[in-house]
């Protein structure tokens, strides 16, 4: 007959399989981490040194058009056009709604876009390191297997080592049961160590930390708002202002592109570039819009009230546990039994 004490560190063996093979099922982490690989499969690209080294100059040439359209541009053209400002003011209100609109919320809108900007310039280290969870060859969705499979392990060699018949078949089975979970719990704590699972899991806390006001429903929708408000401006700037000015400075195409050249020089280099620049801040704000979901469902591994990095606890708690358990069940050893003694030989006296 097995031991209790035996019986008890099968038990919390098979107890432990079983919460590791339901732990990826009770808190959804295959979708999750399906989420995860959506997330980053989409972002991954804005997050590398040339996309954020473009992004950078682009944010860049857009504030100094608007600091000199702002400061300068604006100011000097009542007096070229012959108006006063009140004037010019009306003329643009009327004629070109959408640039005044725009122009008008510059100061507001810019200063989210840099935020937005820096953020991804921040945050790039962080999307790297949570990139490689598990490892930087495979993808997150291994991550709940790693529990699975184990778990599954533990719980059916050590459940039968509990339940099978027979001395020698219990005794090889229990003896299988707890070298597995030796096996298994050290695997659990040197494993991520090894890996920097708890820096990953710190820096995808960062990661989804730093932009969870920005990939929510009300986040998207304030971004597309704004870049609309963009969009709608530079298409009005170009396709009816610019050209209206010149014609009421008495000049054609050429000569007013030089004269802004020459004048304006951030305004005109800006103008010049929306065409490029716009499209990709449009990819940028759709590429939130977009991935809203998949975004909710990465920052709530292993649930959406305990943070990424309670997802090592998982391998390093249980793999201790697993150690623990398995070298004292290894120790204990089963009582052989007590050999009898044989009788000894009469000998006949001869008398």
């Amino acid at each position: 007959m097995m031991m209790p004490a035996k019986k008890f560190t099968l038990g919390v063996i098979a107890a432990l399989g079983l919460l590791l093979f339901l732990f990826p099922l009770v808190t959804s982490m295959l979708p999750k981490t399906e989420g995860v690989e959506e997330l980053t499969g989409s972002l991954r690209t804005s997050f590398e040194p040339a996309a954020l080294a473009q992004t950078r100059t682009d944010m860049d040439t857009i504030q100094a058009m608007a600091d000199q359209l702002q400061t300068e541009t604006l100011p000097a053209l009542p007096n070229a056009l012959a108006m006063t400002p009140e004037q010019f003011q009306s003329y643009m209100g009327e004629n070109f709604p959408q640039v005044t609109s725009g122009i008008s919320q510059l100061d507001t809108i810019l200063p989210k876009f840099q935020a937005l900007v820096t953020g991804l310039e921040t945050q790039a280290p962080n999307f790297r390191s949570a990139d490689q969870i598990p490892t930087n060859f495979l993808p997150s969705t291994t991550v709940p297997f790693l529990f699975y499979v184990p778990g599954a392990v533990l719980f059916l060699v050590a459940g039968g080592a509990l339940i099978v018949r027979g001395d020698q078949r219990r005794t090889s089975l229990a003896h299988a049961a707890l070298l597995t979970a030796t096996a298994v719990g050290a695997v659990f704590i040197i494993a991520p160590l090894l890996l920097s699972v708890p820096q990953k899991a710190h820096a995808t806390d960062e990661l989804t930390g730093a932009f969870a006001t920005v990939f929510t429903a009300e986040g998207a929708a304030a971004v597309r708002a704004d870049m609309n408000v963009i969009q709608d401006m530079s298409d009005q700037l170009q396709e009816q202002t610019l050209p209206a000015l010149a014609a009421a400075l008495k000049m054609d195409p050429a000569q007013f592109q030089n004269f802004m050249a020459q004048s304006f020089p951030d305004v005109a280099t800006g103008v010049g570039a929306l065409d490029t620049v716009l499209p990709r801040f449009q990819g940028l704000v759709g590429g939130i819009e977009s991935n809203v979901g998949s975004f909710q469902l990465a920052a709530s591994i292993p649930t959406s009230h305990t943070a990424t990095t309670a997802l090592t606890l998982w391998f390093l708690v249980p793999g201790a546990v697993l150690v623990v358990v398995g070298v004292l069940g290894l120790a204990v050893r089963e009582p052989g039994r007590t050999p009898q003694p044989r009788p000894r030989e009469r000998t006949l006296a001869v008398s």
